[in-house]
């Protein structure tokens, strides 16, 4: 019993007219040797089973051959027959890179390039796979490569041409072999069956062939395996069988239903066909081809390496969708592919998948939902607020906090001293996205806001009539937070947390009810719902860090400091400067600071106050009125920031 020979070697190509796929080489190559312009080194370059090697082997017969025609090797001579007896031509060596990559290789080679060949006109080397040297082995090959003995010949063959550096491509004269189409595979497969006496059912060599992808000598081992399984009559079962490809009828039904948006008909099909032996990847691999060419044929082209039939399908189906739901659907089925890379078991990837290519016909484009969800009017004007943000904004516009009369200005007051209420709403956009408003006390409004003017304007000296400077701290004289930025202790508190570095870091100090600043001092007010420390303010990193963001907003270095429990929601409203400054005065109480200012408490008195010396030490101002409001429609923290407010007799600081 004689040794049995594959297809793939029986019938490999032996002249450049049976290489199938890729004339345009085989004329060039053939052309240079008809006309002594053959150079030293050649690189072919293509994917696997293309007819790289094959082809090296027909131009070594041509150069060597001694009865070639026209640069047409013979393919009987001794030497010819010897080529195609792969090893038994002396001056013919055919060396593997993945095997011989190392530089001792390579000197042995050069080594062996100064003898003359045996019995042939040149000494050839062969190189497969030559991308696998190493950078020592392509570094040693550069100079004989370059200028090589006039008896030798260089064929490289790799199927990573990138691989190869640029200084050995430049020296070679380069080839790149294409895939083959399916028409071309089915059609030297039908020669190859009809030479070997199989009969093959119809609708077989074209479906074999695009299982191939392009590769003929794959093509050629599945002929091989399926003539062997079907006992000399292979057939479409068998071959879905054997490589787990599914029924076009199969994955036109499920197409369909995806289409439809019928879930349940799509994952029924899904079910079927794993079923049936086919792996989650050979599924989203065959949806992916049968949509790119029911994409092809939407748009109007004509799918290549199609049947009559399946293109007859493809018809029928492009008529149920539209190349944007293609187009997304093959967004899908992409990175179906990539998860599967990530997951050893993929069959909740591909039910999954199926049920989002059903799903699909469900989902309203952006451009619709744009149009509609927002008017002309809508698109350029702010966008309401939910909840508690809508609170805060109607808060800094209204008048208490923006709208309020402003106060009268004295005769005798400095320029600097204008009675101008300030009302801050400071929306922080951090991560956690909160709002907080920043709001001064304003004058009163209506009747009282009147008399509060007529007072100013009878009693020049008194604190009513003059405006609120800088307010400044228990300690003496510093400015607050306020003070620090630009006219705002909000603005301070989106500064200082935007200096944070740290994202975790940023996140957890907009907790804090307050940020304030104290002279040189950082004061943190725990909330009122939350513990009393978020962080340890020991901690040397955690002090580094916010003493970092406090220096790059103010430039100067700061302290850390963690004040008492904010109040509760509804906060404390701060005091209101009395219309008579008092003898003595003393830090206002809670129950005072919360009762509102009537008209009869704004009247001027009797007779002028006097103002107090400049000589005279400050009186300490009152204590700080934390304040802090919740967010009743998101959840989301509002915290009112304190504000420390002078007594009277400091205004003119």
């Amino acid at each position: 019993m004689g040794t049995y020979t594959v297809l793939a070697n029986r019938y490999r190509p032996r002249v450049f007219e049976d290489v199938v796929g890729q004339e345009d080489s085989a004329r060039v190559l053939q052309a240079s040797i008809a006309n002594q312009r053959a150079g030293h080194a050649f690189l072919f370059s293509g994917p696997r089973g293309v007819g790289k090697t094959s082809m090296a082997r027909i131009l070594a017969k041509a150069f060597n051959c001694l009865e070639r025609d026209d640069g047409q090797p013979c393919g009987s001579c001794r030497v010819c027959s010897a080529i195609d007896a792969a090893g038994q031509c002396l001056d013919v060596v055919e060396i593997d890179g993945a095997s011989h990559n190392k530089v001792e290789n390579v000197r042995d080679l050069i080594e062996n390039l100064r003898f003359r060949p045996v019995e042939a006109r040149y000494r050839i080397y062969i190189i497969d796979e030559v991308h696998m040297l190493s950078t020592a082995a392509f570094n040693a090959l550069l100079k004989t490569l370059e200028e090589p003995p006039e008896h030798a010949k260089f064929i490289l063959a790799t199927t990573e041409p990138l691989k190869v550096p640029e200084t050995i491509r430049s020296r070679c004269q380069t080839f790149d072999f294409k895939r083959l189409t399916a028409k071309q595979i089915s059609g030297r497969l039908a020669t190859i069956c009809e030479a070997e006496q199989v009969q093959v059912p119809e609708g077989l060599l074209p479906r074999l062939a695009r299982q191939a992808q392009g590769g003929l000598r794959d093509a050629l081992t599945l002929l091989d395996q399926l003539i062997t399984y079907g006992e000399g009559h292979p057939t479409l079962a068998d071959f879905e069988r054997l490589t787990g490809r599914l029924s076009p009828e199969l994955l036109a039904e499920l197409v369909a239903a995806a289409l439809a948006g019928d879930g349940a008909a799509a994952h029924g099909s899904c079910e079927t066909a794993l079923g049936k032996g086919a792996r989650p990847a050979d599924l989203i691999g065959q949806l992916t081809e049968l949509l790119e060419s029911l994409l092809v044929s939407a748009a109007g082209g004509e799918p290549a390496d199609c049947t009559p039939e399946e293109r007859a399908v493809l018809s029928e189906l492009a008529h149920e969708t539209d190349v944007d739901r293609l187009l997304s659907m093959l967004d899908v089925l992409v990175e179906a592919a990539r998860r599967l890379r990530q997951r050893a078991d993929g069959r909740l990837v591909a039910q999954m998948t199926v049920l989002n290519l059903a799903r699909l016909h469900a989902l309203q484009p952006l451009a619709d939902l744009l149009a509609g969800g927002e008017g002309p009017g809508r698109a350029t004007g702010p966008r309401p607020a939910p909840g508690g943000r809508a609170a805060v904004s109607s808060r800094a516009s209204s008048p208490r906090a923006s709208a309020a009369p402003p106060r009268a200005r004295p005769a005798n007051a400095p320029a600097s001293d204008l009675g101008q209420p300030r009302a801050v709403a400071t929306q922080a956009t951090q991560a956690t996205q909160e709002t907080r408003a920043v709001s001064t006390p304003s004058a009163p409004t209506n009747t009282a806001s009147a008399s509060v003017s007529a007072a100013a304007s009878s009693t020049p000296g008194s604190p009513a009539a003059t405006p609120a400077g800088p307010a400044t701290s228990a300690a003496g004289g510093a400015p607050p937070a306020s003070a620090a930025g630009d006219g705002s202790a909000g603005d301070f508190r989106t500064r200082f947390l935007a200096a944070i570095k740290q994202r975790s870091l940023r996140l957890e100090m907009a907790r804090y009810a307050g940020i304030d600043l104290e002279g040189d001092t950082l004061i943190l007010v725990p909330p009122a719902d939350g513990p009393t420390e978020i962080y340890d303010l020991a901690d040397p990193d955690m002090r580094k860090s916010l003493q970092q963001a406090g220096e790059a907003v103010l430039g100067q270095p700061v302290k850390l400091a963690r004040a008492p429990r904010a109040s509760d929601g509804r906060g404390a409203v701060p005091p209101r400067a009395s219309s008579t400054p008092p003898s003595n005065p003393a830090p206002a109480s809670a129950a005072d600071r919360a009762a509102p200012a009537t008209p009869s408490a704004a009247a001027p008195t009797s007779a002028p106050a006097t103002p107090p010396p400049s000589t005279s030490a400050p009186p300490p101002s009152p204590s700080p009125a934390p304040e802090s409001r919740s967010d009743q429609a998101s959840g989301a923290v509002e915290r009112q920031v304190r504000n420390l407010w002078p007594d009277a007799d400091n205004l003119d600081r």
